[in-house]
């Protein structure tokens, strides 16, 4: 089994994979050696993937190392693309590693992996499996928020349905703006995408996955966990290495 911890800013992800089958799956909020190494012993996975947005102790990693096959994501780790981003050191792993599932869930297709979350990231990936980068912009909870903090009068809104493509009061012009202003943006990439490089699969993941997709005048695959797939492909990839 592999065992992939995906560290982002508030949560602790352990997924156990057996193949490509997720086993099981825990999300810790607070987590230190003590808890790594008690998961460890109790499920034994016989390699590790570790990909993180925070600093990560180093006994955290000796641990694993000590332990079994182990890899810590980062710009010098083996993958089975080609990365073309001018600054791989400053890419998001997760980033990384979500383009990396689509490579091998949608073998020689070009693709547009969208991960929409509180940022939404863009990034675009060749049939030749060339990874050619991207694009970062806010999420519409952020755009909302942002209008509130940094204006005198305009109120935070939260979003709701909308039943209008336009405004008839601040609130709504607020909702309408933020929200139907990020279906436009996303849907203007893929149309753009697609007019330069041809058909592409297009793939969303992260928290508003789901909204998004019912939104989209596109053909969309949703798939909550690209992430995690795909770092238990990079670590797959490089136990084959070994």
């Amino acid at each position: 089994m592999n065992l992939i911890i995906d560290i982002g800013n508030s949560f602790a992800k352990l997924l156990l994979y057996k193949g490509d089958k997720v086993v099981k799956q825990v999300k810790w909020d607070k987590w230190g050696v003590r808890k790594f190494s008690a998961f460890y012993n109790k499920n034994q996975p016989d390699a590790v993937c570790m990909s993180s947005t925070q600093l990560v102790a180093d006994n955290i990693k000796t641990f694993f190392k000590k332990k079994c096959f182990f890899i810590f994501l980062d710009e010098k780790t083996s993958i089975p693309i080609k990365n073309k981003y001018k600054t791989p050191k400053t890419l998001g792993k997760d980033r990384l590693a979500a383009v990396i599932g689509a490579y091998y869930l949608h073998p020689k297709k070009s693709c547009l992996v969208i991960d929409a979350g509180t940022c939404i990231t863009y990034d675009l990936l060749t049939k030749k499996g060339e990874y050619l980068g991207g694009n970062i912009s806010p999420g519409i909870d952020l755009r909302l928020r942002a209008m509130h903090q940094f204006t005198a009068k305009l109120p935070l809104v939260k979003r709701k349905k909308l039943k209008k493509n336009y405004g008839i009061d601040t609130e709504s012009a607020l909702l309408v703006g933020g929200q139907l202003g990020t279906i436009y943006e996303m849907q203007g990439f893929i149309d753009d995408y697609k007019d330069k490089y041809g058909p592409l699969n297009v793939i969303l993941t992260g928290g508003a996955a789901n909204y998004f997709a019912k939104k989209l005048k596109t053909k969309i695959f949703v798939n909550p966990t690209l992430v995690p797939y795909g770092l238990n492909q990079i670590l797959k990839y490089n136990v084959n290495k070994k």
